[in-house]
């Protein structure tokens, strides 16, 4: 039994829905993140250009005694500055905007130290995207692997715009570059490419360096699976030397008498009455 159709000639023909244009989502950064990125420079900024005076009068007079430590603490110190500077400028540059036929994109187009000095600014029409790559790289060795991934826009002149990386634990509220690149494949109706895992040199990614080909080959889930066992077992023995190392410093501390329980067992045996 057939389900009955109207075959009259007049019968009416529903209008198409009028499809309405994707209204423009902005993708940056907020007031109260740029603000305390200033707030927290311009509160370190005294102590940290007061390291080189420092430094400079103690060596010129040949004050040696604490030198080191100095040294030491002006180069944590600067690496911490160089992290705010670097989220206080992305927090000020950085953005992209999702149009009705178009995207903008101000982002920097090298990582490491050399993102603050490639900011570019890309109007992307939707019909000159061919796709959207999204890949994972993983950084460091057995100790602490880390993975991080990224996302680019490929165009039809075989360039590419590159948006960011994250890390899948602790995503950037503000940036979810995976996110942003999702989005505008669905706006340019072009696929969404997974090219795989690949493993990259933290220093050359950290100074902006070319990567060599080797470490363009896909890794497999079995490659990923190797790098977290051997991370999981570089761990346990960290771990089991540290609890180690930690029991024997109790029993030494307990057999000495100049440790914290000789302290004690002096402390309890005394009087307290000053000797005369």
């Amino acid at each position: 039994m057939t389900a009955a159709t109207s075959t009259e000639p007049n019968s009416p023909v529903p209008a198409p829905a009028e499809v309405k244009p994707a209204a423009p989502q902005v993708y940056a950064s907020g007031t109260m993140r740029k603000i305390t990125f200033s707030f927290v420079f311009l509160l370190m900024l005294p102590f940290f250009v007061s390291l080189g005076p420092m430094l400079y009068a103690r060596v010129s007079q040949g004050h040696w005694l604490g030198t080191p430590g100095l040294i030491l603490l002006s180069t944590a110190f600067a690496l911490v500055m160089g992290l705010v500077v670097v989220e206080l400028v992305t927090s000020i540059r950085s953005r992209v905007v999702l149009g009705e036929k178009a995207v903008r994109i101000r982002l920097p187009q090298s990582r490491g130290l050399l993102g603050l000095f490639s900011y570019k600014t890309f109007d992307v029409p939707y019909a000159e995207i061919t796709a959207v790559e999204i890949r994972r790289e993983i950084y460091g060795g057995s100790l602490a692997p880390v993975i991080m991934k990224g996302a680019r826009v490929c165009l039809k002149d075989a360039s590419h715009v590159k948006l960011g990386y994250i890390n899948e634990r602790n995503v950037d509220p503000a940036f979810p570059f995976t996110e942003i690149g999702e989005r505008i494949a669905a706006r340019a109706n072009v696929p969404l490419v997974d090219i795989g895992d690949v493993r990259r040199s933290a220093f050359k990614k950290t100074f902006g360096l070319v990567a060599s080909p080797h470490e363009q080959d896909v890794l497999t889930p079995a490659d990923i699976a190797a790098v977290n066992q051997r991370h999981g077992q570089v761990i346990f023995v960290l771990v089991g030397v540290l609890v180690l190392l930690v029991g024997l410093g109790i029993i030494s501390d307990r057999n000495s008498d100049i440790g914290h329980a000789g302290l004690f067992t002096s402390g309890a045996g005394s009087s307290g009455t000053p000797s005369r």
